[in-house]
């Protein structure tokens, strides 16, 4: 199976649901700049989820960087990675117009857990395929996903007493992973 040609077809895929997002934001119905107010949430989630879709982006390029070969698990796992990466420009539309409301939250939560579960199968899937690779293709140490997936059920529990923990917890997930990046790179 061809490689780059998964790549190619993902990295379309981002870019449209990267540049899907933006269209969620509507022009207010007033010239002035206090009109904007009402955009401020809407804002805040597409910014979010825009750095989350970037972020993706990148770990999916490092995580297949080291990797030769592809199988049809590795097509059908990213296939379902990018299903639900798809979902977030749903998501985050919904959320910015009821940020303050448990269901929308709820909803950008478990599409933002459903992404991490699926690339964590991606990257299993990578490993799977490429047995004569010495160490795991993912570059993220254990203790990162271990973190991540805290901060998701952690999220879960305080949801229903503080709704926006959904977006805030992502925020929290790309700022880590951003900075563990960094490190990696640095190495």
């Amino acid at each position: 199976m061809n490689k780059t040609r998964m790549e190619a077809l993902t990295d379309g895929i981002i870019a449209i649901v990267a540049t899907i997002m933006v269209l969620e934001i509507h022009a207010p119905d007033s010239f002035t700049f206090a009109s904007l107010r009402d955009q401020v949430p809407a804002m805040l989630a597409y910014v979010i989820s825009f750095a989350l879709v970037i972020l993706s982006w990148y770990s999916y390029h490092l995580l297949f960087e080291r990797a030769k070969r592809v199988d049809l698990r590795v097509y059908l796992a990213n296939g379902a990675w990018l299903l639900v990466l798809s979902a977030i420009p749903f998501a985050t539309s919904w959320v910015g117009i009821f940020p303050d409301h448990w269901q929308t939250e709820l909803t950008y939560l478990l599409v933002t857990m459903l992404w991490a579960s699926m690339y964590t199968m991606t990257s299993m899937a990578l490993n799977r395929a490429n047995p004569q690779l010495k160490s795991p293709v993912n570059h993220e140490p254990r203790i990162n996903i271990i973190f991540r997936y805290g901060v998701l059920v952690g999220s879960l529990i305080i949801l229903p007493f503080w709704p926006p923990v959904g977006l805030v917890g992502t925020l929290v997930l790309m700022v880590v992973s951003l900075a563990m990046n960094l490190i990696y790179e640095e190495k």
